[in-house]
């Protein structure tokens, strides 16, 4: 399986391409041209991503790859350049129906991101202050390099150990506002508050199930160490109530964090499901050095149990009454 990652895809912006056509008039008739002709490089680049689609998309199974093949090679017949195919690479994006598939320029610029979801929702966060009860929000995280995603790991798991010494015994967990990105730093981070070192799977379109999880400090994937939280935290109370906090907004890697939590006991979801892109992308360079980020794989929790979609809420609340409620059943 190639390098697994989870992207910050409900905070990207599609770019704009303005298409103008120039054209020129004169006495005589020059309507009758000859059709333009794909050229090589275009028809090289469109078969490279479909290949790559049919061989490793979650949804292969599934695709109508002859309609597939059909509509994406019809838009771009006539494609001379590479950004001339983006509509067609739109098209199969749009076709494979996985939501979380898009495309990077060299650079890193989105080229396109075709999705049917809106992962938006309304609300204030309000940070609660109630004796015996901690509280750790993880919001959304972007960067990959191991400095920066040690020190957001670090600072997670130092919260904790701060506020277990004030003899806190039940913690509110606020993935809220938790749009995606790159999720080892935040398992390595809550890393405390999970009661085992496996905490879910990727589960690709044959039924190989990939395992990931927290141990010793360190986010975990098929074994290996992703992020390392040097002299990490140990929990004094071993198994405290944990309510985790849920919105429309937690999508991607957010909702991977969320799934973390599933099927741990004493742990309850207060809030409303999340946006629905609990799956797995896989980067693959394509030959301009266009990065096409692939969603290979569907998020299950620790017992296999697979979601993909939405990721339900245990106590569906508003927004206005979450926290009131998570408190209650906390304190209960």
């Amino acid at each position: 399986m190639r390098h697994l990652v989870t992207s910050n895809i409900v905070i990207i912006f599609s770019a704009l391409f303005l298409l103008i056509a120039c054209g020129g008039g004169s006495s005589e008739d020059n309507s009758k041209t000859e059709p333009s002709k794909q050229s090589a490089v275009a028809k090289a680049y469109v078969s490279e991503i479909l290949t790559i689609m049919r061989n490793n998309t979650v949804t292969r199974y599934i695709v109508d790859w002859g309609k597939l093949d059909s509509e994406v090679n019809q838009l771009a017949a006539n494609a001379q350049s590479i950004s001339d195919t983006y509509p067609a690479i739109t098209r199969a994006f749009e076709l494979i129906g996985t939501n979380h598939s898009f495309l990077n320029s060299s650079s890193g610029a989105l080229i396109t991101y075709p999705s049917t979801l809106t992962c938006t929702q309304n609300f204030d966060i309000d940070t609660p202050n109630v004796a015996g009860i901690g509280y750790i929000r993880v919001d959304g995280y972007g960067p990959n390099n191991a400095e920066n995603t040690t020190e957001f790991a670090t600072n997670i798991q130092a919260k904790i150990a701060q506020q277990e010494r004030e003899g806190i015994t039940a913690w509110i967990v606020d993935l809220r506002n938790n749009q995606g990105g790159n999720m080892w730093p935040m398992i390595a981070g809550l890393g405390p508050l999970f009661d085992n070192s496996l905490l879910g799977y990727f589960a690709d379109a044959d039924e190989n199930f990939t395992p990931w999880g927290y141990e010793n400090g360190q986010s975990i994937l098929n074994g290996n160490p992703v992020v390392t939280v040097n002299s990490h935290y140990t929990l004094m109370n071993s198994s405290p109530k944990i309510a985790v906090l849920s919105s429309r907004r937690v999508a991607s890697s957010g909702e991977a964090t969320l799934i973390a939590f599933k099927k741990q006991h004493n742990v309850r979801f207060f809030g409303t499901d999340t946006c629905g892109l609990s799956t797995a992308n896989s980067s693959f360079e394509l030959s301009n050095g266009s990065v096409l980020f692939l969603t290979t794989a569907i998020t299950t929790d620790r017992e296999q149990e697979k979601y993909g979609g939405r990721v339900p809420v245990d106590q569906l609340t508003t927004p206005e009454t979450v926290l009131t409620e998570a408190i209650s059943w906390l304190q209960e």
